[in-house]
């Protein structure tokens, strides 16, 4: 009863692990000057933008237009001195509203991204576009068949070398020839999904993607070249010469344990092109990058492995004898404690990763990176339990010296076809962006209410006139004509009554509001409103922080099940000078919470004793502490905000000289 409740366990926590799948880059606008509904005094001469993650220059676009469509940059792309961004100059422009429609090429892994935004020169309209968020056409069909046929060859390459190293060296020339079949075919596949993925770029092909697919190619060459003529099948001859199994064996061991080591550092090398155009390397995440390949070496050699223990061993294996079948239930023990070990590097990589590519739970059956990712953790958890049979019933059963090996090969060959399906998943999965991705907003939260998803963006942070926008979708589908979309702003700290705004639909599902109702420092409170034919009202509240001290900007910070708002007076810490750190904290209704000891413990550049935070409501209203602070010498800081003995969260500040 333990064991089998022990093994659903690890059936969930696998599922979980496969959260922390590798997803390849995306470059998605962060911000731009001129911003994003700028006014401009005067024309600008060039227009910059930085993106999430490196652009490549040749393969991407911004072009400036007159409400005309008339092109006004000079076409001349390049790089803007920010590693992540890019710049066009501009021609001689008039006042009025202009759109930069732009199109970016990851340099990590060739990702398309396209997107626009709106500024004005002078006192003009702004054109009626989109101007936060980004889209990524869908992956093509040729991409999709480049990476499945490279993951599958990576799997297998990788996990058949690691079987044969290290878990049951083959003794006979039969198992050493379907070594070689399997080594090949890893090989072809890596080599074809390599040149599918360049094809498939075209001219677009990034240089530094394009140098790791074709080393990528070389490890299939080197694969493959590894399963022509092995040295074992030329030891035939000094095997008969002496007369015994026994020196047969020793010749495999000595000889073709080089070739073996080679084919196993090769997969090693394509595993790690995998990881080196993910979007944790895009970020330049060592711990995300350690993560991944962590992930792909442990999948590597569970799948891989599987099918090596299944063409190698089982499909010829005998069990004629109670020690043949000793021998073999040997085998497939050692081959299922790997099995476990790389499962629980699964979950330990995605638990740790889990959280970096989902923003709701929903995202798992709302969004087509989501959708992937199921269909693998179903997989995943299906292809878990035939391992454990293999493991609790099967296994014992050869041990023991009983019959076993065609329930074992049945078992799996339906594994192997499992893992088939995740590998495709994984195709699709690493094609699409996360939901969790950098936005060209200031402030963007997604909630799920009634069956529906809704996000808000709001352009700026800063009080004043801003744009408000709601994207609502019901599942995968955006809903449309809604009767009525309206937001309505209340002030937290101080009473200034409700004001609506009615936000029009500017593409399907998105819905979007002008005016200045933050037009005060403060945490404000937006009541989305969402009306939609035969269905009552769907209501959510999201917490929008707008400056502080008059000057200052805030930041969010999740402490479950609290929300602080975290900002400083001035909003640019001085060294030496005194500095007050002002914390809202929200609950999970919206309201600020009062009657809370709070503490700020500091670590940096020298010695800070921890502050305790005052509570003055009067001054500062409902639910505001401040932690005021003597000086801080210059250089980063993090500051842990501690409410009670409940939770904490961490702040980070930079104090200059």
């Amino acid at each position: 009863m333990i064991g089998r409740l022990a093994i659903t366990v690890a059936c969930v926590l696998g599922g979980v692990a496969f959260l922390g799948g590798v997803a390849d880059a995306h470059a998605n606008y962060v911000r731009s000057n001129p911003a994003s509904d700028a006014r401009l005094v005067k024309p600008p001469a060039e227009v910059r933008i930085e993106f999430s993650e490196p652009p490549d220059p040749k393969g991407s676009d911004i072009q400036v237009l007159d409400t005309s469509g008339k092109r006004h940059d000079k076409g001349d792309i390049a790089p803007s001195g920010d590693p992540n961004g890019l710049k066009v100059s501009v021609g001689p422009i008039g006042e009025g509203g202009y759109l930069v429609a732009w199109t970016a090429t990851s340099a990590v892994d060739g990702h398309t991204t396209k997107g626009n935004f709106a500024f004005v020169v002078g006192s003009g309209p702004l054109p009626a576009v989109p101007d936060v968020g980004a889209s990524a056409p869908p992956p093509e069909p040729l991409e999709i068949a480049g990476r499945a046929l490279s993951y599958a060859g990576i799997a297998l390459g990788l996990g058949t070398a690691f079987f044969v190293l290290f878990l049951r060296v083959p003794a006979e020339s039969e198992e050493t020839r379907r070594e070689s079949m399997l080594l090949l075919a890893a090989g072809a596949l890596i080599f074809v999904g390599s040149v599918a993925l360049i094809a498939e770029q075209g001219s677009k092909l990034p240089p530094r993607l394009g140098a790791l697919l074709a080393i990528r190619a070389f490890t299939g060459i080197v694969l493959a070249a590894l399963s022509v003529a092995p040295p074992l099948a030329r030891m035939r001859p000094v095997a008969a010469l002496a007369n015994g199994a026994a020196v047969m064996t020793l010749g495999a061991l000595s000889i073709d344990r080089p070739r073996r080591v080679i084919a196993l550092v090769a997969g090693l090398a394509a595993a790690l092109t995998a990881t080196l155009v993910s979007h944790a390397t895009a970020l330049g995440s060592l711990k995300s990058m350690v993560l991944d390949f962590t992930h792909v070496v442990a999948i590597s050699v569970w799948t891989g492995g599987v099918v090596a223990l299944l063409v190698i061993i089982l499909l010829r294996a005998r069990e004629n004898t109670p020690e043949q079948r000793r021998a073999l239930g040997a085998t497939v023990w050692r081959f299922s404690v790997t099995a476990l070990v790389a499962v629980a590097l699964l979950v330990t990589a995605g638990t740790l990763q889990a959280f970096d590519r989902l923003v709701l739970i929903d995202d798992l059956y709302e969004t087509p990176y989501g959708i992937a990712l199921a269909v693998k953790i179903a997989m995943l958890v299906t292809a878990l339990a035939i391992g454990a049979l293999n493991l609790l019933r099967w296994g014992p059963r050869l041990r023991a010296g009983l019959a076993a090996r065609a329930a074992l090969v049945r078992d799996t060959i339906a594994e192997s076809a499992i893992f088939v399906v995740i590998i495709l998943a994984a195709a699709f999965l690493t094609a699409f962006a996360p939901p969790a991705q950098p936005s060209a907003a200031a402030y963007d939260q997604t909630q799920h209410v009634s069956g529906l998803r809704l996000e808000m963006l709001v352009a700026s942070a800063q009080p004043g006139r801003n744009r408000y926008v709601l994207r609502v979708h019901q599942g995968l589908a955006p809903v449309q004509s809604a009767e009525k979309v309206a937001f309505r702003f209340t002030m937290i700290e101080h009473d200034m009554g409700e004001q609506e705004l009615v936000a029009v639909e500017r593409a399907p599902g998105e819905y979007v509001a002008d005016g200045s109702p933050t037009a005060m420092f403060g945490t404000w409170r937006i009541k989305a409103i969402v009306r939609v034919t035969g269905r009552e009202d769907v209501t959510t509240v999201f917490t929008l922080p707008v400056g502080a001290g008059g000057t200052g900007t805030s930041v969010v910070i999740t402490a479950a099940p609290y929300t602080l708002i975290v900002f400083t007076d001035p909003s640019q810490a001085q060294a030496g000078a005194p500095l007050a750190i002002f914390v809202v904290v929200i609950g999970q209704d919206g309201s600020p919470v009062t009657g809370k000891a709070i503490r700020a413990t500091f670590s940096g550049p020298s010695a800070q004793a921890p502050v305790d935070a005052v509570e003055d409501a009067a001054t500062l209203g409902p639910g505001r502490y401040k932690i005021a602070i003597a000086a801080l010498d210059a250089g980063a800081w993090k500051v842990t905000i501690g409410i009670g003995n409940e939770v904490s969260g961490t702040y980070s500040l930079e104090v200059s000289r």
